[in-house]
């Protein structure tokens, strides 16, 4: 049976998730799985029943793709035993770290929910992600306003850089660099500019010490 790392972005309006195999070859996308729920939105926002229907369709989205991961052959007689099998392992984006209004507390309410759901349907627990940490590790650095528009160099990395599906949309794209973050913690490879990154700080770092050491006064020079 494959094992799977399943990083999700559970947005209300679209969560997105992506499944990467633990032995993933970097690049291989065919071998990796992406979802995307499109949800609507109670038109009164006072609606609570409205806001709770949205959440258990968000949950049974999940609890569905990741039965869907699991080999047709298996037969789940006793679903938590999957626990003990370590075939899955989930990660989710976590909204908390900066984000204090009303749609994140909707987002967290959602996201308790599914973690409460994939545990009862399966014994698996969710781990969280922050954004920096996912980006600072794929991109060398967390792109930010106003020198970099997230979004947009999010998805020009992963289309043109990565080669990933252009059918994918922005939410995917997050939910592949949680993907990442979680299975880079598995010991797994994953795609990342790092290496071009370390390149330029290196060279900064260079310059800065010729630049330093020209400087000095010649008798603090070592010999």
């Amino acid at each position: 049976m494959t094992a799977w790392c399943v990083g999700f972005d559970l947005s209300l309006r679209f969560p997105a998730a992506v499944a990467l195999p633990c032995n993933w070859r970097p690049g291989d996308w065919k071998a990796v799985r992406a979802w995307l729920l499109k949800t609507k939105a109670p038109e009164d926002s006072s609606d609570v029943i409205g806001q709770m229907n949205r959440y258990l369709e968000i949950s049974k989205w999940a609890i569905g793709l990741v039965e869907s991961l699991y080999s047709r052959s298996q037969r789940m007689t006793n679903v938590r035993s999957l626990r003990a099998s370590a075939v899955m392992h989930l990660y989710v984006e976590d909204y908390g770290y900066s984000k204090n209004n009303k749609s994140a507390a909707h987002m967290m309410e959602s996201g308790g929910i599914v973690r409460a759901d994939i545990w009862r349907r399966f014994g698996l627990t969710m781990t969280n992600v922050s954004v920096t940490h996912a980006r600072k590790l794929v991109f060398g650095f967390n792109p930010r306003k106003p020198a970099y528009d997230p979004k947009v160099f999010i998805q020009d990395t992963v289309f043109n850089k990565f080669k990933a599906p252009k059918t994918w949309g922005e939410n995917e794209c997050d939910a592949l660099l949680v993907a990442q973050a979680g299975l880079s913690e598995l010991g797994g490879l994953i795609l990342t500019l790092q290496r071009t990154a370390k390149k330029e700080r290196k060279g900064v770092k260079e310059k800065v010490s010729e630049s330093v050491k020209r400087k000095l006064p010649r008798k603090s020079r070592r010999p």
